[in-house]
């Protein structure tokens, strides 16, 4: 099945040293980002290649949880993190650039389906695959909106308002 990829970009008004830590601190990113439920971590304890977690998300109203492993790192400039599922390969790329005291970030995100795929799995596509492109930058907007905001320390100002520690509304 041909390549799926997705890019998004957005300048974060936060310096990519801070961007960085966010982007990297897997154990708190179900605070960090309000479409993730829950993160466990599976191996390894610091970000670094090897790292692997079950990260679970609402997906069309359901949980979904997919087990994560970090790729490649090239220490505060970008870093791949990968996932498998049903015979489909994801990968999601961050590459960081500072712009004085702001920070461009680039998210590609990627799937590549099997070499020969069944009739189902051409059928699911065709049907399913522009909701599914479209929910998945939805998601990839909003995790770039989420980091800006704890990098750029507007998290906390997001808890004052709507009276929650995780900047979330139940």
């Amino acid at each position: 099945m041909a390549l799926q990829e997705i890019i998004e970009t957005r300048v974060v008004d936060a310096p990519h040293e801070a961007v960085w830590d966010v982007l990297t601190d897997i154990r708190n990113a179900a605070t960090t980002l309000r479409g993730v439920e829950n993160i466990e971590l599976v191996d390894g304890d610091e970000y670094e290649v090897g790292l692997r977690w079950r990260e679970t998300r609402k997906v069309f109203g359901m949980r979904a949880t997919e087990e994560m492993w970090v790729a490649s790192v090239d220490p505060q400039s970008s870093t791949r993190v990968d996932a498998d599922n049903g015979g489909v390969h994801y990968s999601t790329r961050f590459d960081l650039t500072p712009i004085g005291d702001k920070t461009r970030i680039v998210v590609r995100f990627s799937s590549a389906g099997p070499v020969s795929p069944s009739a189902v799995q051409r059928a699911t596509t065709a049907v399913f695959g522009r909701l599914g492109e479209r929910m998945t930058r939805s998601m990839l907007r909003s995790d770039l909106a989420d980091i800006e905001k704890v990098a750029s320390g507007t998290a906390n100002e997001m808890a004052i308002t709507d009276g929650t520690a995780s900047g979330r509304t139940a």
